[in-house]
């Protein structure tokens, strides 16, 4: 599934054109008003090499077409030049797990979006709020190519890929939507037949539900990868139907023909022993759903899926946002005012913006007679043995494979403002260094890791000759300190550079 590109550079054409080798340095300014009149040199960086290495001396690196020309010592000419002494340049950060349609927690109907101010101010910052936080690729889990081509036609956004999702009528997510949009062509394409379950609804046109049908539309698409659920519902609705294990072993099977992985959404302990049955490649949460046993069965579990091959995405993110939905002091943090627009931050705090902090204190005991801080404990209490889990579980497999960990951070993971993009990457890297994961593993994980995930590591996820110039430059070294994902300077996509100052939202 990796691309193969059969192009000869045109700077090869222009250096044989003068009599130059492509070995040689290149002398003069050859290319100012002419083919390459959007080159870009960065001069004197400190490269970090897709095995989490720093380059033992400063580098020059040439950038023509958006992609990387050549690296070494000698000086090149370009156009412009950035200045990079004492600085680090790594490739730019891939979040393989996102949702592009909404703004968390701004539920705006779509007929009424083109006239909401507010809408429109947030969902303009949003891929820029991506972008500041360092991510230059995401992959949205369930997406169309109509809105991931839309998508990508923006000037300044992340650029996205997605995976086709797989439903089962009336199963998650598909249950929790209004009929009217259940029963939409841009939905209900995508039903599985589970011809094994006697429980299944009846699709009319059954033949053209098959996981061989449902595939080959999602490679003609362009999708990077299939999504399956196996999700019984939350609360006091846990008996939504999931998928059988003859037919997600059945669409296993034709993905795997179409090269194609199956992501699966799960997050309990009977998802992940569902996943080991099916043979699936990737859960894309962690474990944080079980009974009194599970803990002790976690040596067990991570075990297998270390045996399996199986990969899983923690997001333990997903579990922090919602608690932090009661944290009184939430808005406090610097960082918001640089991925979230002023007037939205404002109707977050407003009564209307906090509807669904008050959905989930309705759970809670003694909520309404509760100072905001006693509230915020009660709440954390409540969540810190799904966290605990699913830190001890990430913490296993770590041990055992740790390329079996991918990095994904569920932005947003429905409705909540507290999982805002931008913020949401960022605090779940920190949830990885807290759990033990090594910096350089975390770095790995966020470039080439999630490149070979995605079968694009001959296009992204590291620095290299002809590789697509996505790139950050930082003031610190990110191999030493998480932190340093805070000295983003410049964020080059696709050769253009873009100070990382413009992208924030207090200056939009």
């Amino acid at each position: 599934m990796k691309f193969k590109r059969l192009l000869i550079p045109l700077s090869l054409i222009v250096m044989a054109a003068v009599g130059a080798k492509a070995d040689e340095p290149i002398k003069g300014n050859l290319y100012k008003g002419s083919l390459y009149k959007d080159s870009l040199l960065i001069r004197n960086v400190y490269i970090v090499t897709a095995n989490a290495k720093v380059s033992k001396q400063p580098l020059n690196l040439l950038v023509e077409q958006g992609r990387i020309r050549a690296i070494g010592k000698q000086e090149f000419s370009a156009e412009r030049v950035i200045e990079g002494k004492g600085q680090y340049l790594i490739p730019g950060l891939i979040d393989s797990h996102v949702h592009l349609r909404d703004v968390p927690g701004l539920m705006v109907p779509e007929n009424e979006r083109a006239t909401s101010k507010l809408y429109q101010e947030a969902a303009a910052q949003i891929p820029k709020s991506y972008l500041y936080a360092g991510f230059t690729t995401v992959l949205d889990l369930i997406n169309t190519k109509e809105f991931i081509d839309q998508w990508n036609s923006q000037p300044l956004a992340p650029h996205a890929y997605f995976c086709s999702p797989v439903f089962i009528p009336q199963g998650y997510p598909a249950a929790l939507m209004p009929k009217e949009i259940q029963d939409a062509p841009e939905i209900s394409r995508h039903y599985l037949h589970d011809k094994h379950s006697h429980t299944a609804a009846t699709i009319v046109d059954a033949d053209e539900h098959t996981p061989l049908k449902l595939v080959a539309a999602a490679k003609k698409e362009g999708a990077r990868c299939i999504k399956a659920f196996y999700e019984k519902g939350f609360g006091a609705q846990r008996n939504l139907p999931v998928p059988s294990e003859a037919i997600v072993r059945e669409l296993v099977t034709a993905a795997h023909k179409q090269d194609l992985p199956v992501f699966l959404h799960g997050n309990s302990q009977w998802s992940y022993e569902f996943a080991l049955k099916t043979g699936v490649d990737m859960l894309v949460h962690g474990l944080w759903s079980g009974d009194a046993h599970t803990n002790k069965e976690l040596p067990h579990i991570a075990n297998r899926l270390a045996k399996a091959g199986i990969a899983i995405q923690p997001t333990v993110q997903v579990i922090y946002g919602e608690q932090e939905l009661s944290n009184p002091n939430f808005f406090q943090q610097p960082y918001l005012k640089h991925v979230m627009p002023a007037a939205l931050i404002n109707w977050y705090k407003s009564d209307e913006g906090q509807w669904m902090k008050r959905e989930i204190d309705g759970h809670f005991k003694d909520a309404a007679t509760q100072t905001p801080e006693q509230q915020y404990k009660q709440v954390k209490g409540v969540y810190e043995p799904l966290l605990e889990r699913a830190k001890l579980l990430t913490q296993l497999v770590n041990t055992h494979n740790k390329s079996l960990l991918v990095f994904g951070s569920d932005t947003p993971s429905g409705p909540i403002y507290t999982q805002f993009p931008g913020l949401n990457g960022r605090k779940e890297m920190d949830h990885w260094i807290a759990m033990g994961i090594s910096l350089p593993d975390l770095f790995k994980a966020m470039t080439v890791g999630n490149a070979k995930r995605m079968g694009l590591d001959d296009e992204l996820g590291s620095i290299a000759k002809n590789k697509v110039a996505n790139l950050l430059l930082l003031s610190k070294n990110p191999l030493e300190d998480v932190t340093a994902y805070d000295s983003i300077n410049w964020v080059i996509l696709k050769g253009k550079p873009t100070a990382r100052e413009e992208l924030s939202a207090a200056k939009n």
